[in-house]
């Protein structure tokens, strides 16, 4: 058997790999040599050594040769390949300093990625002689990629880009599709503040990661985001970032706070997940960007085949602990702050939490608030459709020394919200809310609510208050309907308990006693001060014979408001069928509310 020739030998050593590949060049570098030599030749040895010890090792990158007008690099990633190329131009200006133009070092980088043959010197194959003809493509300072490059970098983040279309490089027989790479600018992916913008809080949802390495997990990863970011994005009071912004940061080494700075984001959602035995283990985490704190971390698990068809089991209970934890995040924010340090999403939130958590003082916070928040945005239709809320939920509580009153400035600060913005869906929805409520008004109030929902067929507040008015014309399936339909559309979780008195409300008015218990329990679980909930449980309880809890519920309406009494409850509920206001009338003094 005969012995390999040295180069038989040799390519035992060699293996093919995927690898970014830069070609850097000394641009005029026969004319720079001839005519200052030694300063040259002095410039350029310090330049590689920096290149070689400072500027490639954090980057992952390997010096595979230099030459005496240039440097051959190679990369395991193309975000490598390129955060390195715009280093290098960067870091030449010190070497040029104080020495005149025509004597500079001007580089030009071409960058490309394919598979190449590579040994412990050098490198081979089409990709290498294709990144130099990039390079050659380049203008003194620039930087010329592959359109294979250009395919893996997100534009604005890694670099900007400039199309150059199709290239005829020498001794490449097709024409190369190239473009030129710049560093970022400053407005990159910045997100504009404009006063629609501040109405929400900026969520991002990162590309879940696996812990293991098994073909396809990326793809689940994405699926998990898709899933999460698609049930955050029908909340109004959210901005969430599409997944074509967040992939962007799939592997790569970015702090969250780089992360929420590049996409505009207050806060980020990261995590990882296992699969195995048919099963899915998703970890999850919310964090703020400006700290990097977690704000909440929990756990869900789901069949793999459930998550693939997207049924939300696993996502689902995620979503509403992300939601309740950014509101308490931002509640805690706009209760330690004074106003004019806080976005105006904070003072939002923070103003709707307070609304509906039904203590004096907060009620006085929230009123505080969002008249503050009109003030800062004359523009802005949602402040003032909140605050004309206020005034509504002042009469329901029982808190309001001048109802009439009340309900004129409800009405006042609606009609401003719809002036500014006459398809504004909650706007419509409240002053629907206020024509049957306050005043009696259900023809009013169903044009209203009709508006709204032509508006935004998603505006759950809507549907909320559709569901009542038809409880008071006593279409009970109608109006467990429309209540159920806003539970699936309900926004962040203050407002929950309120979700679950209406829905008590449409309960009742279909004669499901159970279910009108049912739900008025979970709403007073969650706010134990709201008059409307004692109300309907103790109707509910009474026309179910249990007089005890009855009037167990009596004796908690009139702590809250001492002066209520059946009379008073006639004069204030809006429905207009006789039979069922009599009936409710009769079972609240059953349950022992004084007649007044």
């Amino acid at each position: 058997m005969s012995e390999p020739t040295n180069d038989e030998a040799h390519w035992t050593d060699m293996h093919r790999v995927r690898r970014a590949m830069v070609v850097v060049d000394v641009v005029e570098s026969v004319r720079l040599m001839r005519a200052y030599e030694a300063d040259v030749i002095a410039r350029w040895r310090r330049f590689v050594h920096e290149v070689r010890s400072d500027l490639l090792p954090p980057r992952g990158g390997r010096m595979v040769k230099s030459l005496g007008d240039g440097m051959l690099l190679e990369f395991a990633t193309v975000h490598d390949a390129v955060a390195a190329s715009l280093a290098i131009q960067a870091h030449i200006d010190p070497y040029n300093a104080q020495r005149e133009l025509d004597e500079h070092l001007r580089l030009r980088i071409g960058i490309h990625v394919g598979e190449v043959v590579m040994d412990h010197i050098d490198a081979f194959g089409p990709a290498v002689n294709l990144t130099a003809r990039l390079a050659g493509l380049a203008g003194p300072g620039e930087i010329v990629a592959s359109a294979e490059v250009r395919a893996e970098l997100a534009v604005g983040l890694d670099a900007d880009v400039e199309d150059l279309g199709d290239c005829w490089l020498k001794h490449i027989d097709e024409p190369v599709r190239a473009a030129r790479l710049m560093a970022p600018g400053r407005q990159r992916m910045t997100m504009r503040t404009a006063d629609a913008g501040e109405e929400t809080i900026g969520v991002a949802v990162l590309p879940f990661v696996s812990r293991q390495a098994t073909a396809g997990d990326d793809l689940l990863g994405d699926l998990l985001a898709d899933d999460i970011i698609g049930r955050l994005s029908h909340l109004p009071q959210l901005r969430v970032i599409s997944r074509l912004s967040t992939a962007a940061f799939r592997g790569r080494a970015a702090s969250l706070e780089e992360i929420g700075a590049a996409l505009g984001t207050a806060y980020v959602v990261h995590g990882t997940y296992v699969r195995g035995g048919g099963s899915v283990r998703l970890q999850v985490h919310l964090s703020e960007r400006s700290t990097s704190a977690i704000l909440w971390s929990g756990s869900e698990v789901a069949a793999e085949n459930d998550v693939l068809l997207g049924d939300g089991a696993i996502v689902e209970p995620v979503v509403a602990q992300i939601c309740s934890a950014l509101v308490g995040a931002e509640v805690r924010r706009a209760c330690s702050r004074p106003l004019p340090t806080l976005a105006s999403y904070t003072i939002l939130i923070g103003a709707v939490a307070l609304l509906h958590s039904l203590s004096v003082r907060d009620f006085g916070r929230s009123r505080e608030m969002l008249v503050y928040l009109s003030e800062r945005h004359p523009g802005l239709a949602t402040p003032r459709a909140w605050l004309g809320l206020w005034h509504v939920m002042r009469v329901g509580q029982g808190w309001s020394a001048d109802p009439a009153t009340d309900a004129a400035m409800a009405r006042q600060l609606i009609a401003a919200a719809l002036d500014l913005d006459p398809s504004h869906s909650l706007s419509l929805a409240i002053d629907g809310l206020v024509a049957a409520y306050v005043h009696k008004d259900l023809e009013t109030a169903g044009q209203r609510y009709d508006a709204a929902l032509k508006a935004n067929p998603n505006e759950g507040l809507a549907w909320l208050y559709r569901s009542a008015w038809h409880a008071y014309r006593e279409e009970g399936g109608d109006a467990v309907a429309s209540a159920l339909r806003a539970q699936s559309l309900s926004p962040l979780d203050p407002m929950k308990y309120y979700y679950d008195n209406f829905t008590s409300t449409a309960m009742l008015s279909a004669g499901d006693l159970a279910g009108t218990i049912d739900y008025g329990r979970r709403s007073l679980r969650a706010n134990r001060m709201h008059g409307p909930t004692l109300r309907i449980l103790a109707i509910a309880h009474s026309l179910a014979g249990d007089m005890p809890s009855a009037a167990a519920m009596v004796e908690r309406i009139l702590q809250l408001e001492p002066g209520f009494t059946v009379a008073a409850f006639r004069q204030r509920y809006p429905g207009q069928r006789p039979a069922q206001v009599e009936r409710y009338a009769e079972a609240l003094a059953r349950a022992g509310l004084a007649a007044g």
